[in-house]
């Protein structure tokens, strides 16, 4: 019944994307969390400062709506309020085509000040096998698009929202994805993102895989660093070592091979918000 349900909403879901009702307790009902924050299906909440665009990281994974993400993290432990467009598996590039930055400001409101931005890591994995064929020009390319994607964002976001609202604009912080740990067995049959299998299948020796996923990581933590000396309404957090790393993220801390489990979703959520309290004015 629930599948049925899920597949109903899913089908809904085209051509929008609402923001979740924060206010709710996440326990309350497993059914609403699911689609509240896997799916974004839920009420507008009240305008509110503070704007989220995010992936699997920041909403709650499909089948375990218990999973405290980096949303809920710092909803519940820290004090924000967030106008959010959340959506597990979305890529930068989608949340860019699909004007989700546009969205988010809508719903927000005058007020807006701050986006986070969790985006950037399916956008790295896609297409593994372009990386056996020419491994360089692939990773050089892959970051080049996400470069222009976020660029593109940004400014598009920002003269949205003068344009629409007046004042300053908005600061954007984008965190850096934390080790990945290979090793660890998918959630599920059919999601095996960052795993050894779909390595594997992709073309790549099992001795290479460890190597090759915390080298892309560096790269695309740095592509992030220096992406903020060219825009200066950017802001970037270095999650990196929070579980562990380099080059894997501890099993203990890990829910699959790239998602933290709860403890280790509570670290990050401690360290990213401790680091973003001078921009956004909150308590850490």
């Amino acid at each position: 019944m629930i599948k049925k349900m899920i597949s109903i909403l899913c089908l809904s879901v085209a051509g929008f994307t609402y923001n979740c009702d924060t206010k709710k307790q996440y326990t309350d009902d497993i059914l609403f969390n699911l689609t509240c924050y896997t799916l974004a299906l839920c009420n507008q909440t009240s305008p509110t400062q503070i704007g989220m665009i995010g992936d699997s990281w920041t909403d709650i994974l499909v089948g375990y709506p218990l999973i405290e993400t980096l949303r809920i993290q710092l909803e519940k432990n820290h004090g924000y309020q967030i106008t959010g467009a959340t959506l597990g598996g979305q890529t930068l590039s989608s949340a860019l085509s699909l004007g989700l930055h546009y969205q988010v400001i809508d719903e927000a409101g005058a007020n807006v000040r701050v986006i986070l931005l969790s985006l950037g890591g399916n956008d790295l994995q896609a297409n593994l096998r372009d990386y056996i064929l020419n491994p360089e020009s692939a990773r050089a390319a892959r970051l080049q698009l996400i470069k222009s994607d976020l660029k593109r964002m940004i400014q598009t976001g920002n003269l949205y929202k003068t344009n629409k609202f007046g004042g300053e604009p908005i600061k954007w912080i984008i965190h850096g994805y934390d080790y990945s740990n290979p090793d660890m067995p998918p959630i599920a049959d059919i999601s095996e993102e960052g795993c050894n299998a779909r390595f594997l299948a992709a073309g790549f020796t099992r001795s290479s895989i460890i190597d090759f996923s915390s080298s892309l990581l560096n790269s695309f933590n740095e592509l992030l660093r220096n992406i903020t000396y060219e825009e200066p309404s950017l802001y970037y957090v270095d999650l990196r070592s929070t579980l562990g790393g380099p080059s894997v993220s501890r099993s203990d801390l890990m829910l699959d091979c790239i998602h933290p489990n709860n403890l280790g979703f509570q670290l990050l959520g401690n360290r990213l918000s401790t680091s973003i309290a001078p921009i956004t004015g909150m308590k850490p």
